[in-house]
């Protein structure tokens, strides 16, 4: 039996020693650390007394001047950043519709130009949905532009059925 506890204490003492090197103290500080500061973030993100409402709830239009209060902002620094999200969205609107269409004509080249085996099919089915996620963000910046644009809340209904231009400016 001596025999065989020292060698049980020996291959205990193998297997231990890696685990003896893991910072067990610092892994269980950083991770409640990491726990705090997700549930300080949470209640910043879910606070709901003293701001003030950005958007009415008749027609859905959007306050400037409470959007500006609530963040500490002059009325001209919120116009500028109104502006500035509006380059931004129409940018990037294009930017995913040129993408989209890229896309599109590699996905047509690519269902045009390989043999009809049945290796070609799943190259076109892996290849379309980058094609319909360009053309769907698209679609969504276009969408933020009117809504910078109007100052109202729009829906996409409402963004496909206005008689202003389409296209974000």
């Amino acid at each position: 039996m001596g025999k065989l506890q020292g060698i049980g204490r020996g291959l205990r003492a193998v297997v231990a020693f890696p685990l003896l090197l893991v910072p067990w103290r610092e892994i269980g500080a950083s991770g409640r650390a990491i726990g705090d500061g997700a549930q300080d973030l949470w209640a910043q993100t879910h606070r709901t007394g003293g701001a003030q409402q950005v958007i009415t709830a008749a027609d859905r239009l959007v306050d400037l001047r409470s959007f500006a209060e609530a963040r500490g902002l002059s009325d001209g620094q919120t116009e500028e950043l109104v502006r500035r999200r509006r380059r931004e969205t129409a940018r990037a609107s294009y930017l995913c519709f040129a993408l989209a269409w890229a896309s599109f004509i590699g996905l047509l080249y690519r269902a045009l130009a390989a043999p009809s085996t049945s290796g070609a099919f799943p190259a076109v089915l892996e290849f379309s949905p980058f094609c319909l996620m360009f053309f769907l963000m698209a679609f969504q910046y276009a969408l933020n532009n009117f809504r910078l644009r109007t100052l109202r809340h729009a829906t996409a209904v409402e963004f496909l059925q206005t008689n202003e231009p389409f296209w974000p400016r």
